[in-house]
């Protein structure tokens, strides 16, 4: 048994606990990781610092909690929880009800095998380079080129019963030819190299290539400059706003519902 001094012969204590309180332990646990742990505290709070800052010092694209979306509370996801934000993704796509779904950047294939799970009516097209000599070659800014050091583009859903519902594509995004799907898809989603003129060549792809009620959706819009730089560039010539969902690193944009209404969003 052990006794955790509690005393029960009378009434307890109240004691409120509040930031106050709290400060000193604050500060001093921060100052011993800080010489303890020099370089966590530069890869995580320093990190997450100049993250809330871009968020909140963005000029353009707007911050929302992802339950100010009507709807999304009904929407049920299936699959691995490691990396939430294709989670939310997938959850947004389905509240959309989307039918045809193109992405820039298969890697594994993770998200694309997620957003099939999930929708399996659906039709996912997902691109990325043929290979690890077409990636040296690539036409614009590359991030990442540790990312393309191994053929394993689509591992996640080759020979997968959703990889039925799964078109593969190899190409540079800059120099592919999109004509086909003009006008035809209900979801983009950006999340290949994250450079500034990969993004914008991307995105310029992307929204020729939207339905009348399409979306587009880009990863990492607080962790990569060049992602963060262009959708604040590119938010205030749209007829829509971009809405960077808060807990994520997602960005969306114009979040059409349906076939006949757009997401309400409360601010």
């Amino acid at each position: 048994m052990i006794a955790l001094g509690i005393s029960t012969t009378g009434p307890p204590r109240l004691k409120h606990v509040g930031n106050r309180q709290i400060l000193a332990g604050v500060v001093s646990g921060v100052v011993r990781n800080a010489f303890a742990e020099p370089d966590r505290v530069r890869r995580g709070l320093l990190k997450n610092i100049w993250i809330d800052l871009k968020r909140f010092g963005a000029p353009s694209v707007r911050n929302v909690e992802l339950s100010r979306m009507r709807g999304i509370d009904t929407i049920a996801v299936d699959g691995p929880v490691a990396h939430h934000g294709s989670l939310v993704l997938t959850a947004i796509a389905k509240l959309l009800e989307c039918e045809r779904i193109f992405e820039f950047g298969t890697y594994r294939g993770e998200t694309s095998w997620l957003l099939a799970h999930n929708l399996p009516s659906a039709r996912i097209y997902t691109l990325d380079f043929d290979g690890v000599e077409a990636a040296r070659n690539a036409r614009l800014e590359l991030t990442d080129p540790e990312l393309y050091t191994a053929g394993d583009r689509g591992a996640r859903f080759c020979g997968t019963r959703e990889g039925r519902s799964i078109t593969q594509l190899f190409g540079d995004s800059a120099t592919f030819d999109f004509s086909p799907y003009r006008g035809n898809i209900d979801l983009v989603y950006i999340d290949a190299s994250h450079s500034y003129s990969y993004v914008r060549s991307d995105t310029e792809a992307a929204l020729d290539m939207l339905s009348d009620l399409g979306s587009i959706m880009w990863d990492d819009y607080t962790h990569y400059s060049g992602v963060y730089a262009y959708l604040n560039e590119l938010a205030p010539k749209l007829d829509s706003p971009i809405f960077h969902i808060l807990g994520t690193r997602l960005a969306l944009q114009p979040m059409a519902c349906g076939r006949d209404r757009m997401i309400e969003v409360t601010e």
